[in-house]
């Protein structure tokens, strides 16, 4: 890691590395984390066996406009998907269902150019992983399904990149993960198994930084960052002013994957 960086704590809802230079231009960190997909069938009935169960807090129920915004056309299409649904994870299935089998793929500009997120995607039926994740944690919370972002890199052993998705939480799973990206990906793929398979589950390809969308950086970032919203290629600022993304060369490397045993 280049020296003086600042490491945030473990608690925070977008974690960092920060770095404050007169003279460097130049920043990187090196890290190692593990990961455990466990695979749970929940359209085949089954429960997880350690369910992580960490109370939601009130946010993880509520709006946080613009984007996650209870609308009338949101609640409106809510209430026809989960109608005679009471059990919460019926309803998380069926919000999940409804998404992956209507919304297709599509490139986004930066969210700062677009209205509220979750609602457009609901009209245009149309998204990137982000968008679809935003309209599904939406949809759930005016079910009265507790939900909430997780974001990070997707890092699989010939890629790394930016990836959004989803978590829900319900009385008999705790919180269990939705990616509604690669399920609708599945559908038009058709491989319905692999669709199912992203309804409380993943992939081992996953590095999580944030768990909160719109998250505040910590310490507090000096300027307007290129991606107020999502925290996963990096920010720069110079003299107060926020850099584009023309300004800065970011990058991410895959040094080394090892398979270890499973931890249960």
């Amino acid at each position: 890691m280049t020296s003086e960086g600042t490491v945030a704590s473990e608690n925070v809802s977008a974690r960092t590395v920060s770095w404050t230079s007169s003279t460097e231009h130049s920043f990187s960190v090196t890290y190692r984390y593990h990961i455990d997909a466990a695979y749970c069938d929940i359209y085949g009935g089954a429960l997880p066996s350690h369910p992580c169960m960490d109370a939601p807090l009130p946010e993880d129920t509520s709006e946080d406009r613009p984007h996650i915004a209870f609308t009338p056309y949101l609640r409106q299409v809510t209430e026809r998907v989960i109608d005679g649904l009471e059990d919460s994870l019926d309803r998380a299935r069926a919000i999940y269902d409804y998404l992956t089998q209507h919304i297709d793929y599509r490139y986004q500009p930066p969210y700062l150019l677009l209205g509220s997120i979750a609602d457009d995607c609901a009209h245009s039926l149309r998204g990137d992983c982000g968008v679809m994740a935003l309209t599904f944690i939406t949809m759930c919370r005016i079910a009265g399904v507790p939900a909430r972002w997780q974001s990070g890199l997707y890092v699989a052993p010939d890629s790394v990149g930016p990836h959004d998705w989803a978590e829900f939480f319900t009385p008999q799973t705790g919180w269990l993960n939705a990616d509604v990206s690669f399920g609708s990906s599945a559908r038009r793929m058709g491989e319905e198994w692999r669709r199912r398979h992203y309804f409380g589950n993943l992939d081992p390809w996953r590095l999580v930084a944030n768990d909160r969308f719109q998250a505040e950086l910590v310490p507090a970032f000096d300027g307007m960052r290129e991606d107020p919203y999502d925290n996963q290629m990096g920010e720069a600022s110079v003299n107060g002013r926020g850099c584009r993304r023309r300004e800065m060369l970011r990058s991410v490397e895959l040094i080394e994957m090892l398979e270890v045993p499973f931890s249960d």
